[in-house]
């Protein structure tokens, strides 16, 4: 009897099992929104001074409040006493409106009234009401409806001065300081926030050399960033860069090393395994026996290519093609092209020059596996009857066939990890064309393939070092 559950009739309390995981299951997040420090340290610092100013501002308003209150009752005191000692002459005649008439209109903020013993007026300021200010007040000041009134006897009792200040004339002077502090931060506020975005602008102008330093660096230059003439709040960011640049340059360190040792352990025991294909195939006496014994040994060999293609691209991947070094395309096709000897004999393979040569920066060994991988794919998909021509023309290198080339809606998957065009190409591993792509991506060239090339056939790849794509 099976063991295994039935999906289709007790999967119930699989499903709502499944559906309670789900609805405990976090929903992913968000990203989190781009803030900027600099702004936000703007921001900051301006709320800062604005509390900052307030604060003093309320302190120096208090202060003020206080200080102008004894100072202008110290002079409504004053002029109380000025009018207590003035003779009896000049109070002899009163205060008519013909005398009142004698002055000039002006603004009067402080009024006085002088009284006799009963109370009676004696002398007053042209605004004073005709009636006592505070009737009954005892000496000191308090206010009495609008006015702020100082009130001072005479020793012997027979005068009485009453000098007054209105309440809002006061207030409006203490609030007109008060406003000048407050209109002052007002007035400010534009410059401290230009001043302060200059200022942080300058400071964090300070990070530039490292940032440009580092955003003009080669991708295989992985040197430790000078912490010569940054602010010490920087080097303890500038040391952990450092420490993963290390850690970086160690792993691919560790990765180059790999792929070489396993390319030499894989290479010999396949070797040893295709010389003993062989030797299976010259001993075999049986016609099945050799056909086997050679289909063994197109195995073989088609797993050493594989082999030597997944190690080639361990390789570029590790970042080989990052090494800058001046490389003459012409003197590196004459190399690689060399090593077809036999299709060179035949006149299968041509070298083509147009125009001097031109020095491109890159690493040579990286940019010989890309064009040897192009020509054995030209070599191997064009056809043994096709026609193979590599061209160096200025900073551009081109391999062109004139096989059977592939449809143009399938270029662009090419250069996927196995992924192979039509027909003969699925005799190939699928890696060619991805290892030129990186290389070519490392090297800051482009990859530009076409087909077909001329009457409906051909396949050309073109390294072109004169774009401006940037390494990758």
């Amino acid at each position: 009897m099976s063991a295994e559950p039935d999906l289709a009739s007790g999967g119930a309390p699989a499903t709502r099992a499944l559906g309670r995981l789900r609805r405990r299951a976090p929903a992913a997040a968000l990203p989190a929104p781009a803030w900027s420090l600099h702004a936000q340290l703007r921001r900051r610092l301006l709320s800062l001074l604005v509390v900052l100013w307030l604060l003093a501002a309320g302190a120096t308003g208090a202060g003020l409040w206080a200080r102008t209150d004894e100072v202008l009752d110290s002079a409504l005191k004053e002029t109380a006493e000025r009018l207590l000692m003035l003779p009896e002459a000049a109070l002899a005649t009163p205060d008519t409106a013909a005398r009142q008439g004698m002055l000039r209109p002006h603004d009067e903020f402080i009024v006085y009234q002088v009284q006799d013993a009963q109370a009676g007026l004696v002398l007053r300021s042209s605004s004073a009401p005709p009636t006592a200010l505070d009737p009954g007040a005892p000496d000191g000041v308090r206010p009495a409806g609008d006015w702020l009134v100082l009130t001072l006897t005479a020793q012997d009792g027979r005068r009485r001065a009453q000098v007054a200040e209105t309440l809002a004339h006061r207030h409006a002077g203490m609030r007109a300081g008060v406003g000048w502090l407050l209109g002052t931060l007002l007035a400010l506020l534009p410059v401290a926030w230009l001043a302060m975005d200059w200022l942080l602008r300058r400071g964090f102008d300070s990070l530039e050399p490292a940032r440009r330093e580092l955003a003009q660096r080669p991708l295989h230059d992985l040197r430790p960033l000078s912490v010569q003439q940054v602010p010490v709040e920087l080097q303890p960011w500038l040391a952990t860069v450092n420490s993963l640049l290390a850690r970086v340059a160690g792993l691919i360190d560790s990765e180059r090393a790999f792929a070489a040792n396993t390319a030499h352990e894989l290479r010999t025991p396949l070797a040893a395994a295709r010389a003993q294909a062989q030797r299976l195939v010259q001993a075999s006496t049986d016609d099945g026996t050799r056909t086997q014994a050679q289909s063994l040994l197109r195995q073989l060999d088609r797993l050493t290519g594989l082999a030597t293609r997944l190690l080639q691209l361990a390789r570029v991947e590790s970042g080989v093609a990052l090494q800058r070094e001046p490389v003459d395309l012409v003197q590196l096709a004459v190399l690689v092209v060399d090593e077809f000897a036999e299709a060179t004999r035949s006149g299968q393979l041509q070298l083509q020059v147009r125009g001097p040569s031109v020095p491109v920066s890159g690493d040579i060994d990286a940019l010989g596996i890309a064009l040897r991988n192009l020509i054995d794919n030209a070599l191997k998909h064009g056809g043994s009857a096709s026609q193979v021509v590599v061209t160096v023309a200025g900073q551009q290198l081109a391999v062109q066939d004139d096989g059977p080339g592939v449809a143009p809606a399938l270029l662009p998957t090419l250069v996927r990890p196995f992924d192979r065009g039509p027909g003969h190409a699925l005799q190939g591993s699928g890696l060619g064309l991805a290892m030129v792509d990186t290389i070519a991506r490392q090297s800051g060239a482009q990859l530009q393939l076409q087909s077909p090339v001329a009457d409906g056939r051909g396949f050309a790849a073109v390294l072109d070092f004169g774009s401006d794509t940037q390494p990758g």
